[in-house]
């Protein structure tokens, strides 16, 4: 597919909505924990240092539902910064986990 094939949004918009996707491929460690993936209106005003401490923090509570718990945290965040206009989040665990 080129770059022409996708459409986002309202066609009108299409001068000032872009398509192109920005991938970064990065080998993962055994002890990563998550993957925060998000929006831009997330890192518009939280730096990735600040989320991944949220993350973890939510991590350490223990609870069983920690990625959505440290997801909607992330999105008030953003909000509470004044970012807007479709603020994304979404954690994944990637912790090893022992199936039996």
């Amino acid at each position: 597919m080129s770059k022409t094939d996708y459409q986002i949004g309202d066609g009108y918009l299409k001068p000032y909505v872009t398509a192109v996707l920005e991938v970064t491929v990065t080998d993962r460690s055994d002890d990563a924990e998550c993957l925060i993936l998000a929006s831009d209106r997330l890192w518009d005003v939280v730096s990735n240092e600040t989320a991944c401490e949220v993350a973890q923090a939510c991590l350490r509570r223990g609870r069983q539902r920690w990625c959505a718990e440290a997801a909607a945290l992330l999105t008030k965040l953003a909000l509470a910064r004044h970012s807007s206009d479709n603020i994304s989040v979404v954690i994944v665990d990637l912790r090893r986990r022992n199936v039996l």
